[in-house]
């Protein structure tokens, strides 16, 4: 995967895009005659400001370390063509939010309220959430999303390093690209969300990521979580989003038809970075009982 290619992808896609959609959609119409800063993958391994800020909780070591050890099949692989010296300690800081995160995102393992396979990452960085999901769920479909050039570049050589699934890339191949129930990396641009299928996905991943997008953009994508999880299907949210955006962002997800299963219980004058939030997509005809965990 290179630079070159995803402009050219999105180049040809965008034509076939209605007037005025292009620039929301898509970010960055105007195509650079150089390479972006970012879309090399070792300074999203290994560059601690390209993490999300951490959560309030402690992280779980073993999980942590379980994280690394796909890491660290990406980080030997810079290391056999020479672009690092010696492999870092590890875990690294995207290890210990891998296993924060994954803590709220597998919030109710016990019973199973959801079998999660089919997992959707909008905006996932270098990929990270892959790690530790790809090592406990057999045959999972993890979907990654990207409208951003540097990322999407950073993520196809995070996915191809790693190899601990087989990928399926939109802008390497698009003809033959589809989403299927094939255990696999499905990796994609944002601009053909027409691929996802409906009620597909088990989970949807938005980490440190709605806040930075243009409003249109996220006003556009909520419906569409919406449509593509399964009934019963978790959208995990984590960010620092600002108390008016989060109001918006509640009233949005209420009127179409998530119900809030978790958000932690913050006392006041805490300040707490990346709140975490789990919001369930139920059956209309049987409505959720009680309140969100954690008030």
């Amino acid at each position: 995967m290179t630079p070159e290619l995803f402009r050219q992808r999105r180049k040809t896609d965008l034509r076939a895009l209605p007037p005025g959609i292009a620039p929301w959609i898509a970010p960055s119409g105007e195509m650079p005659d150089d390479e972006p800063a970012g879309a090399e993958l070792l300074p999203w391994l290994m560059d601690p400001t390209r993490t999300p800020a951490p959560l309030y909780a402690s992280a779980d070591t073993a999980r942590a370390a379980q994280s690394h050890g796909v890491t660290r099949l990406a980080l030997e692989s810079l290391l056999r063509d020479g672009q690092i010296a010696a492999l870092p300690d590890g875990p690294l800081p995207m290890d210990i939010r891998n296993a924060e995160d994954y803590r709220f995102q597998d919030l109710y393992p016990r019973p199973p309220r959801w079998q999660t396979r089919r997992i959707l990452d909008f905006h996932p960085g270098c990929g990270r959430q892959l790690n530790i999901w790809c090592q406990e769920v057999p045959g999972l479909v993890y979907c990654a999303l990207e409208s951003d050039e540097a990322a999407y570049v950073a993520q196809a050589d995070y996915f191809r390093r790693a190899n601990v699934l087989p990928v399926n890339d939109y802008v390497a191949e698009p003809r033959a690209f589809a989403v299927r129930e094939t255990a696999g990396v499905y990796h994609l641009p944002t601009w053909r969300f027409d691929l996802l299928p409906p009620g597909f996905f088990d989970v949807i991943i938005c980490v440190d990521v709605l806040p930075h997008l243009a409003p249109r953009l996220v006003r556009h994508m909520l419906p569409l979580f919406h449509r593509c999880l399964a009934t019963g299907g978790g959208l995990y949210i984590r960010d620092d989003a600002d108390a008016g955006f989060d109001q918006d962002l509640d009233r949005t997800l209420s009127q179409l038809g998530f119900v809030l299963e978790f958000r932690p219980y913050l006392f006041p004058g805490e300040d707490i970075h990346g709140l975490p939030r789990l919001w369930r997509k139920v059956d209309p005809r049987r409505p959720a009982a009680g309140r969100p965990v954690g008030g």
